[in-house]
């Protein structure tokens, strides 16, 4: 344990990064995430620049200029992409609707989602079977690698237009095998979108190793950002398979104002249509920095430990239920479960009545929590939710449902 990659990581100097985490234990990093100083102090020195020298890209456009690139480039080097594959967005939800508007959807085509969906990928996938007539078809969540690539095959018909995934899903917190999932549709000529909203920040991410055509990134969860920016990638091979449905200001190459012309973007930009907060999207660029120095194999590692390390407590409580597959290469920071008994939405509003810990009920008609295992939360809060929820269980529900 010693020698292991989470042992770099100087905890206690992270956590000093973070002064929110002086007001209450952290698990609920999976919706927003707090933000470390540095960041907030990037993001704080960009907003009192706009204070004192005014508009950057209007009273010195060359410097800004210079900065947003070097923004993107720092942004594309840490997924290992291309700055001309990225399009900036406000969040996941609207890389995955640029997505579908660019496709030509007709009855009777198909789109695969994952059985564990959130809003950002379900609400418009049934949007899009209300408004064309498409039909969504769910993939059931395996542990087994070989058995969820099968049942991938399974559910592929010549009316597949796209599969869409998440790399970790959101209330649940299966890892998928996004790279074979890709390889597989590219084999069958069907588009594939990869959520990595709960992957992002967590691990090394390779998009051109994944093989996706395209993917919806996220600035605030694993990323450790501030509230909210976001960016489409669309592989350079990909980018022609869709149509641009929304031409808006940032997506033009050129306008002409008194012909009535104009020429879009060659690359991914084209997709894109403003404006943003460009001191949130140097913030993000700055966090990327961040993750980078701290070192992604080590928050891998640490995250590994840290989440094995409630299931294997979780495991030891008759009543506790595991929905997150134990594995670490199966799952990620997150880890759901329920207890029998008990309400989600109780244990969490007890959990911080009486212990001053944040952790996410799960929505919809399961009942339990989604813990967040961000890597800097200490061995002993670990063990110290357990505790609580033992208690908890031997109190009896009674008195909070």
């Amino acid at each position: 344990m010693l020698n292991s990659p989470a042992s770099q990581i100087d905890v206690e100097a992270v956590r000093a990064e973070f002064p929110a985490l002086q007001h209450f234990t952290w698990f609920e990093n999976g919706g927003v995430s707090i933000t470390p100083r540095c960041v907030a102090d990037a993001h704080e020195q960009l907003m009192r620049e706009l204070l004192e020298r005014g508009p950057m890209h209007k009273v010195h456009p060359q410097e800004e200029y210079l900065r947003r690139d070097a923004t993107i480039q720092r942004l594309a080097d840490f997924f290992a992409a291309l700055p001309s594959e990225l399009a900036l967005m406000r969040g996941v939800s609207e890389a995955f609707q640029t997505v579908l508007r660019g496709l030509d959807w007709k009855e009777g085509d198909e789109i695969i989602i994952t059985a564990d969906e959130e809003a950002a990928l379900l609400l418009p996938a049934l949007h899009l079977r209300d408004e064309h007539s498409v039909r969504v078809v769910k993939l059931p969540l395996h542990e087994d690698v070989e058995e969820q690539l099968a049942a991938l095959r399974d559910r592929l018909t010549d009316q597949t237009q796209l599969i869409a995934v998440s790399h970790v899903t959101t209330d649940l917190g299966w890892r998928l095998p996004v790279r074979e999932i890709c390889r597989i549709a590219k084999d069958h000529g069907v588009l594939s979108f990869v959520d990595i909203a709960h992957s992002a920040g967590l691990f090394p991410i390779d998009l051109h190793d994944a093989a996706c055509d395209f993917a919806g990134i996220l600035s605030y969860k694993w990323m450790y950002a501030p509230y909210a920016s976001g960016l489409l990638y669309a592989h350079e091979a990909s980018q022609d398979r869709l149509a641009i449905r929304y031409a808006g200001g940032r997506s033009e190459k050129l306008l002409d104002f008194e012909r009535d012309r104009y020429e879009l973007r060659s690359t991914a930009e084209r997709f894109q249509y403003g404006p943003w907060s460009w001191p949130l999207v140097h913030a993000w660029g700055v966090a990327a920095e961040w993750l980078r120095e701290t070192g992604l194999s080590a928050i891998a590692a640490r995250t590994a430990e840290l989440t094995t390390r409630l299931k294997d407590a979780v495991r030891d409580i008759p009543q506790a239920h595991l929905f997150t597959p134990y594995a670490a290469d199966r799952s990620a920071a997150l880890v759901s479960l329920r207890i029998d008994g008990w309400q989600g939405e109780s244990l969490a509003n007890v959990l911080r009545e009486r212990w001053n810990m944040v952790v996410k009920p799960l929505p919809h008609t399961r009942e339990g929590l989604r813990i967040s295992i961000p890597f800097f939360l200490q061995e002993e809060e670990i063990d110290r939710l357990v505790s609580a929820v033992q208690s908890l269980i031997d109190e009896g529900p009674c008195s909070v449902l």
